[in-house]
């Protein structure tokens, strides 16, 4: 064999090793994609701002929290009261200073949180709006108290209620104090519905888990609804 034939025949060892080096870095980028994906699942973003736990607090909003804290959230007598007013909804309510609200971009339930011990915000709904032709259609029409007799139908956790009683805020706001039952036989929150005037596809939904009662009695008394204008649902 002469040298230009030899010059003209594949160099196989080098082939090899072009080919191992190729292999190894195709291997890098996948267990890096690998990894980066793993570290991200515990955030999964979805449209609107909400995640598989709920809707996701803006940045700026989220506040660190003491490792624990006392189960029912308290105030002085001579705490100052702030007003709270909806994002999409002309709602209003008053609440301690003390107390940390949290919002939620781009929620279509306006709905409004508690940053409160180690609970996440979004397992700490204090209001939220219930779009009921979105939960059920059929209770659009009918009294809104039966909305609220079957409003646990819609929730896992809960078996049954125990009871359901009408009341009117100092605001002249229509209300419904619940309580429902879970599957151990307890009832640990206090779940308050309003009416909302002229709209009959619309209730505002309130629930305390952690507000000692006199806040959140005077919380519930405060809600406004500053709209005179007819939008009824049709």
């Amino acid at each position: 064999m002469n040298s230009q034939e030899a010059n003209e025949q594949p160099d196989f060892t080098k082939l090899a090793i072009a080919t191992l080096v190729g292999v190894i870095i195709l291997g890098g980028v996948l267990y890096a994609a690998y990894r980066y994906s793993q570290n991200q699942a515990g955030n999964i973003v979805l449209p609107g701002g909400v995640t598989y736990l709920g809707p996701s607090p803006s940045p700026f909003e989220k506040e660190k929290q003491p490792p624990t804290a006392p189960l029912r959230f308290t105030a002085a007598s001579d705490v100052e009261w702030k007003s709270h007013t909806g994002k999409i909804y002309p709602y209003s309510f008053a609440y301690p200073a003390t107390l940390t609200l949290v919002v939620f971009p781009n929620d279509v339930t306006d709905s409004v949180a508690i940053s409160w011990g180690n609970i996440p915000p979004q397992q700490n709904i204090l209001l939220n709006f219930e779009l009921i032709d979105k939960v059920d259609a059929k209770y659009v029409d009918l009294p809104k108290i039966e909305y609220v007799k079957n409003w646990y139908h819609y929730f896992s956790g809960l078996k049954g209620v125990a009871k359901v009683e009408p009341f009117t805020n100092t605001n002249g706001l229509k209300g419904y104090k619940a309580a429902y039952i879970n599957f151990a036989d307890t009832s640990p929150n206090t779940d308050i519905f309003f009416e909302v005037p002229d709209r009959r596809d619309l209730m505002i939904h309130i629930a305390n888990g952690i507000l000692e009662p006199k806040i959140f009695d005077r919380m519930i008394d405060s809600l406004k609804w500053t709209e005179t204008t007819n939008k009824s649902s049709e």
